[in-house]
């Protein structure tokens, strides 16, 4: 599959639906740095962080809970970056998925050690919906995923 038609999926998947709605999971938990200690099914997607890593994320429809996991287990994506979006009216759900393709892509290189478009990694991200935005949300949390399956520890400066 092409790079293109990679990222083209990956933002499918985002703009399906990655979103975010009232908290009502638990919060995982952490050691005193803040890294995650033991899985918890059905975090609350409030509650994660950058550098949390978490179950499968690439499914569509809007998220309240995600398995929090820490990055020593084997885990499906691992929250790399996070965008605060100006205050105001809602800026409607394009705008939003502009900014966060935008935002995530320009981090990914960051993280990775690798641009987006060499990469063989993917990215998603949860954004706020209009719903969550009424209760003050204004967070992107950009992920890293491998298409080929879990991953185990960090993909920071994974190069690939």
């Amino acid at each position: 599959m092409a790079r293109s038609d990679r990222l083209a999926l990956a933002v499918i998947a985002a703009i399906a639906g990655l979103a975010l709605a009232a908290c009502t999971g638990a919060e995982p938990d952490r050691d005193e740095s803040g890294v995650i200690t033991e899985s918890v099914e059905g975090a609350d997607v409030f509650a994660l962080v950058v550098g949390d890593c978490t179950g499968d994320i690439t499914e569509g429809g809007v998220l309240t809970e995600l398995d929090a996991v820490p990055c020593a287990d084997p885990h499906g994506a691992e929250a790399y970056a996070s965008i605060d979006m100006d205050d105001g009216d809602f800026p409607g759900d394009e705008a939003v998925q502009t900014q966060a393709d935008d935002g995530c892509v320009a981090e990914f290189e960051a993280f990775v050690g690798l641009p987006y478009d060499d990469s063989e990694l993917l990215s998603t991200y949860l954004t706020p919906t209009e719903e969550s935005w009424a209760q003050g949300d204004r967070e992107i949390l950009c992920f890293v995923y491998d298409d080929g399956g879990p991953t185990t520890g960090s993909l920071e400066g994974a190069e690939r």
